[in-house]
């Protein structure tokens, strides 16, 4: 039963990604195929609120032939489902570097597992993630910024990730706000949690127990079971 439980919580986080904003990498192939992409750059790829992941990808691609030089296109599922000109609010863009999609090779599940891994090991509990992808100005190689938040909005940490193979390039820093805070245990708290529960409501109490024990060291947070006796 227990080999259950761990199971259903470490496949909570690709069937997330199923249901919100699906691969960045779909994204923003969608975005190269647009009319646009021909005339302008891609130079921006984000994504707010994950929870692990966020609900849609905002990409922005730079192009003078657009109003404000610049368009927004919104992309769910590897669909384009929102594009516009924003003719404020952008006036950096134009100085951003391309990406180049054919390098970006770390999509969005394999960035959270990399973000999971290092918030547990820095003790850190999160409810939800910001994904930015740009290209670094100086080397022009595609990068991933993850700024983890609480529930309040506070941001926590921040790292970030190359999108060309996936290493760490800034490791886990957190914010003053969060040191007072830390949990014994890191992690994302939400979803998994959540998903956890639901797969340990027919288990006996003895079982919850010790799936409460995993639960916390996994998420650092114990929503299921008594605590472990001192």
């Amino acid at each position: 039963m227990l080999r259950a439980i761990l199971t259903t919580m470490l496949l909570a986080v690709p069937c997330a990604l199923a249901n919100t904003a699906g691969s960045a990498l779909q994204a923003l192939q969608a975005a190269a195929a647009l009319p646009g992409a021909k005339t302008g750059a891609i130079v921006e790829l984000a994504g707010t609120r994950g929870e692990p992941f966020p609900k849609e990808w905002t990409i922005l691609l730079a192009d003078p032939t657009a109003r404000g030089g610049v368009r927004e296109v919104v992309v769910s599922n590897g669909a384009i489902s929102g594009e516009r000109t924003p003719l404020r609010g952008h006036a950096a863009v134009a100085a951003m570097p391309a990406i180049d999609p054919a390098k970006v090779t770390m999509d969005a599940d394999s960035l959270f597992h990399a973000v999971q891994a290092e918030a547990v090991a820095a003790r850190v509990g999160f409810h939800w993630i910001d994904y930015r992808l740009a290209a670094n100005p100086g080397t022009f190689i595609p990068e991933w910024t993850a700024t983890l938040y609480d529930h309040l909005g506070i941001p926590v940490g921040r790292t970030t990730f190359s999108a060309q193979g996936g290493g760490v390039l800034k490791p886990l820093a957190l914010s003053a706000k969060s040191q007072p805070k830390r949990k014994k245990v890191g992690g994302l708290v939400g979803r998994i949690s959540d998903s956890a529960g639901t797969a340990a409501k027919k288990v006996k109490n003895s079982t919850l127990r010790t799936v409460g024990d995993v639960q916390e060291f996994l998420v650092g947070e114990r929503t299921l079971g008594p605590a472990a006796e001192e």
